[in-house]
C-alpha cells in the first residue's frame, strides 16, 4: 500500500459538500424520534394497562426487536415490506424511518414503562380523588415526574438514532456518510481517510451538542424540583 500524507486542505475543500447533506441526517433523526417515541408510549401503555396476552406479546416483541441488529432490521423492512403491501410510492427515507421507528418504539417502551412505574401510585389516587381527568393526570403528574426519570435515557436515544442514520447510505441515500463516500469515489478512493475523518467530526459535533442540550435540561429540571 502506498503511503499517503494526511491532506487537511482536501478536508477543508470538501467539508462544505459533506455538510450540505446534514439536513438529510437531521430529517431522518427528527421524524424517527417523534414517531418512535409515540410508538414507544403506545407500547408502554399496552405493557402497563393491557390484558395479560397483550403484555406477554409486547414483551416478546420487544425482546425480538432488541436482538436484531439495526442494519438487518433495515433490510428486512426495505426488502420484505414490498412483498406484503404496495409501497411503489414510498421513498427510501420512508423505509429507513419505519425501520428505525420500530426499533426505537419497542426499545423506548421499556424506558417509558419504568418511568411510569416510578411514580408513586398514591399521587395518582390523590389526583383521582381531586377530580383530575386522565389527561390532567398525564400532563400534571405523569409527564413532569416521568420526564425527570427518563431524560438521560432520552439523550442517549437521540445519539443512538443519529449514529444509526449512518446506515442509510447502504440504500443509496446521500446523508453525510453517503455524500462522503460519493466524494471519495470521485477521487478514486485516494482520500478515504480524509472523508471518514470529516464525517467523524460532524458526528462528534452533533454528539457534543446533544449532550450539552440534555445536560442543561437535566440541570433545569433539578433546579425546578428543588424550588
Amino acid at each position: 500500500m502506498v503511503r499517503e500524507n494526511f491532506d487537511i486542505h482536501f478536508i477543508i475543500e470538501k467539508f462544505p459538500a459533506i455538510l450540505s447533506a446534514l439536513p438529510v441526517t437531521l430529517e431522518i433523526t427528527a421524524v424517527t424520534l417523534v414517531l418512535g417515541w409515540l410508538l414507544g408510549l403506545l407500547v408502554a401503555w399496552g405493557k402497563v394497562s393491557g390484558s395479560g396476552w397483550l403484555k406477554k406479546f409486547l414483551r416478546i416483541l420487544t425482546d425480538i426487536i432488541r436482538g436484531i441488529p439495526t442494519v438487518v432490521l433495515l433490510y428486512i423492512v426495505y426488502f420484505g415490506l414490498p412483498k406484503l403491501i404496495n409501497v411503489s410510492n414510498w421513498s427510501k427515507i420512508s423505509f429507513v424511518v419505519l425501520a428505525l421507528m420500530i426499533e426505537l418504539g419497542t426499545t423506548s417502551s421499556e424506558m417509558f414503562r419504568s418511568a411510569y412505574n416510578s411514580i408513586q401510585k398514591g399521587q395518582l389516587e390523590a389526583a383521582h380523588a381531586l377530580g383530575y381527568t386522565e389527561i390532567q393526570k398525564f400532563f400534571h403528574i405523569i409527564v413532569p415526574q416521568g420526564l425527570a426519570v427518563i431524560l438521560p435515557n432520552l439523550g442517549s436515544a437521540v445519539l443512538s438514532i443519529i449514529r444509526a442514520t449512518a446506515l442509510v447510505y447502504t440504500l443509496g441515500i446521500f446523508d453525510i456518510l453517503g455524500k462522503a463516500r460519493q466524494l471519495d469515489t470521485n477521487v478514486s478512493h485516494v482520500k478515504t481517510f480524509e472523508m471518514y475523518f470529516s464525517v467523524a467530526i460532524i458526528y462528534w459535533a452533533l454528539a457534543v451538542l446533544i449532550q450539552f442540550i440534555f445536560s442543561r435540561l437535566e440541570k433545569q429540571m433539578r433546579k425546578e424540583s428543588v424550588q
